[in-house]
């Protein structure tokens, strides 16, 4: 009798457990240390407009708060994972999230003509920008 093949289906469940219970450390001990940030996000400068997009999946509109103050951008917000009543939950990666980032805005913007739209899970911001910081054209004379 191979005592291999006797051993091999059991050593390969602990190893599945093994990785498992590591990964779950790996996720609760290095969110502190982690270099991703929430949420991921693109800033584009255009000539008049400051463009934001942000990954929020999972997060309502009633669970996110937009704040420009002092030249910063502040996301912040709450994403809720319920589990449907009666039903018990088999594996947990997604879980309740708070979260708050702030962005130093490359220019001052103005609040007013600010848009701001929440769609499929990208916050999408188009900020003007302020009249003194947009580039004007000097004429030039001789002389």
């Amino acid at each position: 009798m191979n005592t291999r093949a006797l051993f091999t289906p059991a050593t390969n469940a602990m190893t599945l457990v093994r990785n498992e219970v590591e990964r779950m450390f790996d996720n609760v001990f290095s969110y502190g240390n982690s270099t991703r940030t929430f949420p991921s996000l693109n800033m584009i400068e255009g000539e008049n407009t400051i463009y934001v997009e942000a990954e929020l999946p999972g997060v309502s509109m009633n669970d996110l708060d937009v704040t420009v103050q002092d030249g910063m951008l502040t996301l912040s917000g709450r994403r809720d994972v319920a589990t449907p009543e009666g039903a018990s939950t088999l594996r947990r990666e997604r879980g309740v999230l708070e979260f708050e980032r702030s962005i130093a805005l490359p220019t001052n913007v103005e609040m007013e003509g600010t848009n701001a739209v929440l769609r499929n899970g990208i916050l999408t911001l188009e900020l003007p920008k302020s009249v003194n910081a947009r580039a004007r054209q000097v004429p030039v004379t001789e002389g």
